[in-house]
């Protein structure tokens, strides 16, 4: 048991101190007494007010509180070295003690949370607890303050120095001031909590179980369940609904009054609702407004301009089409924490959203939205995700899978790592992605065997290895197009210049070979012959000389090379208005100017010395080995998750396998077809794609890329067809089938374009399409109603 750990342990340390004579030892004794002193009621009193705010507030959800740091004198400095000696001590031996239920003073032990929550950090003079998500987690940070700071605790760390006196560093009612001073603050805290955001949480609590338990009046819809309003057509979620019935039917009458009559009028019962109800007394006129999230797209589509609406009940509908449910906007995460395809499709509440509306249909969970109370130290406090069985041997799948694609790449960068030359420092950029893969490898690892759920293990995966990918594919390409036009380059990276015109020195961190934008009216180009064909450079600029010719500071400039001057720093130094980043710049005294990283050099194909063929042929290896890997599951099935960054994420890994193609030289020429579309070259896109089909007919993704193009560029047809030739060579291309919905929706062909778009989101169910699909839907519906008014 880890109690008799402990307590052998400390007979040891009492033996050591009792016979030592040249050396100091520590004995901490963690026991709490039941005594009591004068110094210790007020703080025991205060202890209990804050306990007794918790157990009042038991079972109310708050929003997540910051981590909380605190110091000396909020915290005794020795009861806090001995806190930190503990937790060492716990950790070095975490081997043996792993499995003993029974920890230190059993779990409700005031020192049972500090000692073991992992998140807790402790140093000499410092301890910091993470965030607290619930009433559970506040006592318990409560009780580990207090136990710190009682002065039994503290007389109980027995500390023996020879030839100084015990002390803590500071006086007794200086450090009792402090503790009593946050005491009042937590106390103050947690009342303005209470008034702010508890009590109404409560009162909304009960006012909703009352209106859920009525025989009449109770409102149709649910917290989150996704409608759509009748009229405007948007679709949205609803996060909350209240009752307004503040007035009887007598009072209804009185408000009919003008200014023109005083005349009383009778209102029927008819007239008046339920004038009455069946015992006789006045019956409330009931009105129930939802809250709703409104979908993003179908705001935007619609021109509505709003992410939040309030509705009355009368104006909405329920969504019976399930594709059309998956609402998208960005304040979903803070009012559920997934969406739940059962029953059809719906939100699933987060705590607090379950504790507001314990009876509505989504709420129910069998606790009526009060978490179960659990050790808020232990592994068992972390949510647990259920899943299928098929959904889960898929996560588990990619998780293993993306971890054998990591032990296949270390060999690779390990290897480069010790062959370059690390003369020049360039070794250093295979450390960096050597650093960022066993990171990746380690968090599968920890992953697969860790109780959270394997879909977020799978990812979390996902998401390393995209990165890591970009990271590869980032680094390939810009060294390719800078080595392809560093002929036309006078300015290296890291020199220092000075603008002809407008006079203002900086430093350049990048340049481009030709600008992305259009720069043929900017001001300073006039005199410049074809400015968008020449280099341009990002600039750095000193803040004095911002402020003297553009009247304020600027983070950066845009400059074409025609306009730009060597500038030596004898003649002044450069003041930025923010700093280099240090891992990315430093200072090479030899030249006089700013020296990049290897990274920064290699992309912008600067020299190297004898490694950048080492380099190159490296990142060519470990590209290969995750394009083998994306060719590996083409074709295959996909997972469907819940949440939008988590769709965001798979969406990132499937459209990277589509890309993939077993001959590497047209995967750089699809590469290089897509920056041209993004730099607005679109006729010279066309052209790259439609070599590529000429050269490959069988390379989908550069089909699909070519039909976005027709696409931009008005050609309907050709883009169906485009699109129809992707589907071919891959029938699981959501992006191909997402092109023929918008052509055929704009040619008004709703039908067609209903069956392009539904098809689309059983592959990509979080797609943005469904916005277009409800569109045709609503206005396929319309024309069906008016031939049904005409054929009567």
């Amino acid at each position: 048991m880890i109690n008799l750990h402990i307590c052998r342990r400390s007979m040891l340390l009492q033996r050591s101190r009792c016979h030592s004579n040249n050396n100091s030892s520590h004995c901490y004794n963690f026991s709490t007494s039941n005594a009591s002193s004068s110094r210790n009621v007020v703080p025991k009193a205060l202890y209990r007010q804050l306990l007794c705010w918790c157990r009042r507030n038991e079972g109310v959800p708050f929003n997540t509180l910051p981590p909380l740091t605190l110091a000396p004198p909020q915290v005794n400095p020795l009861a806090l070295g001995g806190l930190k000696e503990m937790r060492s001590f716990l950790d070095r031996n975490s081997d043996d003690l792993d499995g003993n239920h029974v920890k230190f003073g059993q779990n409700n032990h005031p020192a049972h949370y500090a000692l073991y929550k992992e998140d807790i950090v402790v140093k000499d003079n410092l301890i910091t607890f993470p965030e607290i998500r619930d009433t559970n987690e506040l006592r318990s940070v409560i009780r580990s303050v207090y136990w710190l700071n009682n002065e039994h605790t503290i007389a109980n760390i027995e500390i023996v120095q020879e030839g100084s006196d015990s002390s803590s560093g500071g006086g007794a009612d200086e450090d009792q001031k402090g503790q009593i001073s946050l005491a009042f603050e937590a106390i103050k805290s947690c009342n303005e909590l209470s008034s702010n955001e508890l009590d109404s949480r409560r009162k909304k609590r009960e006012s909703s179980i009352e209106v859920r338990n009525r025989k009449e009046g109770v409102p149709l819809f649910h917290v989150g369940q996704v409608i759509q309003h009748k009229k405007a057509k948007w679709r949205g979620v609803i996060v909350g609904w209240a009752i307004d019935e503040a007035k009887t039917s007598g009072q209804l009458s009185k408000d009919r009054l003008t200014s023109l009559t005083t005349k009383q009028y009778e209102v029927s019962a008819a007239e008046s609702d339920t004038a009455t109800n069946e015992d006789g007394t006045p019956s409330m006129k009931a009105t129930v407004k939802y809250t709703i999230l409104v979908d993003m797209n179908d705001s935007s589509l619609l021109h509505l301009s709003k992410s939040i609406s309030l509705e009355s009940q009368e104006d909405l509908v329920p969504i019976d089409q399930p594709g059309l449910r998956r609402i998208q906007n960005h304040l979903i995460h803070q009012y559920f924490s997934k969406f739940d395809p059962n029953e059809g499709g719906h939100f699933a509440p987060n705590t607090v959203l379950k504790f507001v509306y314990p009876l509505d249909r989504f709420s129910t969970d069998g606790n009526e939205g009060i978490e179960e109370s659990v050790d808020p130290s232990s592994h068992d406090a972390k949510a647990k995700v259920s899943l299928s069985p098929e959904l889960q041997h898929a996560c588990e799948a990619i998780t293993n899978g993306i971890q054998d694609i990591g032990h296949r790449l270390l060999p690779v960068l390990e290897l480069n790592k010790q062959q370059l030359n690390d003369d020049n420092g360039v070794a250093s950029l295979a450390s960096t992605l050597l650093s960022s893969l066993q990171s990746m490898s380690l968090e599968n690892e920890r992953g697969i065997s860790s109780p959270s759920s394997p879909l977020d293990s799978a990812i979390s995966s996902i998401k390393k290895l995209n990165q890591f990918y970009a990271k590869l594919i980032a680094l390939e390409w810009s060294h390719d197009i800078h080595k392809k036009n560093e002929h036309t380059i006078d300015f290296k990276l890291g020199q220092t210049v000075k603008h002809k015109l407008f006079n203002f020195k900086g430093v350049v961190v990048a340049w481009d070979p030709k600008p992305h934008m259009d720069v043929s009216q900017w001001d300073g180009l006039q005199g410049v012959d074809n400015p968008n064909e020449k280099p341009f450079y990002h600039i750095r600029p000193d803040i004095n000389d911002c402020i003297r010719e553009f009247g304020g500071p600027r983070t950066w400039r845009y400059v074409c090379q025609d306009n730009l001057e060597p500038y030596d720093l004898k003649h002044g130094r450069i003041e930025l208005e923010m700093e280099l980043d240090e891992e990315e710049w430093g200072w090479d005294k030899e030249n006089g100017w700013f020296a990049p990283s290897e990274e920064i050099r290699f992309m912008h194909a600067e020299d190297v010395g004898d490694n950048e063929e080492a380099i190159v042929e490296t990142i060519q290896k470990l590209k290969d080995i995750i394009s083998d890997c994306f060719l590996s599951v083409q074709g295959n099935g996909s997972i469907t998750v819940g949440k939008l960054e988590d769709a965001i994420t798979v969406q990132d890994m499937i459209k990277e396998v589509f890309k993939e193609f077993p001959d590497s030289s047209l995967r750089k020429q699809l590469d290089a077809g897509i920056s041209e579309l993004i730099e607005g070259k679109t006729e010279q896109a066309l052209e790259t794609f439609s070599d590529i089909v000429a050269t490959e007919p069988a390379y989908g993704e550069a089909w699909n890329k070519k039909a976005t193009v027709h696409y931009m560029l008005g050609e309907r047809a050709a883009a169906v067809e485009a699109s129809n030739k992707a589907l071919e060579t891959d029938p699981r291309n959501f992006q191909a089938l997402a092109g023929i919905g918008l052509v055929e929706m704009d040619a008004l062909n709703d039908k067609e374009a209903i069956t392009a778009f539904q098809q689309c989101l059983e592959l990509n169910p979080w797609s943005m399409v469904s916005a277009r699909l409800s569109i045709c839907m609503n206005r396929r519906a319309r024309s069906s109603s008016k031939a049904d008014s005409v054929n009567e």
